[in-house]
């Protein structure tokens, strides 16, 4: 006979999972933060209860749940709501980072450098939790997109205008896991309560928003790539971006080839971003400007490319310095350019073991008195 937990021994009667009273049907592209959110309130209490009571621990929303859910918690999830376990995973962005990232059998932690971060890194405090503030106001129910979670989304693509990151009245970081069930509007925000859905934004550039839908249709609704740049699929779609952004920034930061950006007719800017932030955790602005000069590009093909970077010089070891692994598309870049300039060029140091020791000029010794003479 098998075991019987505490509620069996006590009452007599066999356990009994209950299902949570009120459920709330997903969006489209809605992120699983966003949902249990919106359970929590529907159900008349605050996100940190509402989860502690399903996943039994506190620790719940120190994960970034809409990039990827253990398993174990999946299992906890699905035994309370109607949802199955795939359902609940097309919540997260775990199937995209699967099809879209290079290597996903060696990424069990689905980490992918597009997803934005969650938390504290050193110094730096960052978050996924951007937000537009026409789509809190428009919609009948405010959620939150997991098009919001991916770093190329810089703008809304409904209202043109760029993404927030913070309130407006206290500065604090978007975080609607911590409003309490007396806030319970996922507009709020859960430091002084201002309604975000008031905050004000700035227009988008055209071209970056056209890049960023196209990229968007590509990894969402398996639109047709009409990138001349690029060689193979998806993957090398975006692992490409990947590092051509990389190397754009430091480009930017450090100045390297201004004539190249000048024959793009990219504005001058000086990437703000500290502490060599990655992409994905650069600012709005920041990533806006890398994302116009990678639209740019790719509406070249791979020939009009290599042209390009042969005519302001760009060596082979440019690229490998910026990123040790390389896309298909970008491979086939690297071998037609050329080696650094430098690259065996260097004059061999002469110690003073071999070198011939001679006496100095009378000139020179005169020179020297003269240097020495106030001293003494």
């Amino acid at each position: 006979m098998g075991k019987t937990n505490q509620y069996t021994r006590i009452t007599g009667y066999p356990h009994i999972v209950m299902k949570i009273a009120i459920e709330c049907k997903p969006y489209p592209h809605e992120t699983l933060s966003s949902w249990l959110i919106r359970n929590s309130f529907a159900n008349g209490t605050d996100s940190k209860s509402f989860a502690l009571s399903i996943f039994k621990q506190d620790s719940t929303w120190y994960r970034d749940l809409d990039r990827f859910i253990p398993k174990e918690l999946k299992n906890k999830l699905s035994k309370v709501v109607s949802l199955s376990q795939d359902e609940i995973t097309s919540l997260t962005l775990e199937p995209l980072i699967d099809e879209l990232a290079l290597y996903p059998k060696h990424n069990p932690y689905k980490k992918w450098y597009f997803v934005l971060p969650m938390g504290l890194k050193g110094f730096v405090r960052t978050s996924g939790a951007y937000f537009c503030p026409d789509c809190l106001k428009n919609t009948k129910t405010a959620y939150l997109k997991q098009e919001w979670k991916l770093a190329w989304n810089i703008a809304c693509s409904i209202h043109k205008k760029l993404l927030i990151l913070r309130c407006q009245k206290c500065n604090s970081i978007f975080s609607p896991h911590k409003l309490s069930y007396l806030q319970a509007h996922i507009y709020l925000c859960s430091s002084c309560g201002y309604d975000l859905r008031e905050s004000k934004t700035e227009n988008a550039d055209e071209e970056v928003l056209l890049f960023q839908d196209t990229l968007n249709q590509i990894a969402f609704s398996n639109a047709p790539m009409s990138f001349p740049f690029v060689i193979q699929g998806k993957k090398d779609l975006f692992s490409t971006l990947h590092i051509l952004l990389a190397f754009f920034s430091k480009v930017s930061k450090y100045n390297y080839h201004a004539s190249l950006l000048n024959s793009l007719a990219i504005p001058s800017y000086t990437v703000m971003s500290k502490n060599n932030a990655t992409f994905n955790r650069k600012t709005t602005r920041d990533r806006e400007y890398l994302l116009l000069i990678c639209s740019k590009l790719f509406q070249f093909s791979i020939h009009e490319i290599i042209i390009l970077l042969k005519e302001h010089k760009i060596s082979k070891q440019r690229f490998l310095f910026t990123y040790k692994s390389l896309s298909p598309s970008i491979e086939s870049i690297v071998q037609e350019l050329s080696d650094s300039p430098m690259l065996g060029k260097k004059k061999k140091r002469i110690s003073n073991a071999t070198r011939a020791i001679t006496p100095k000029t009378p000139s020179q010794v005169d020179a020297l008195f003269k240097e020495i003479e106030r001293f003494l």
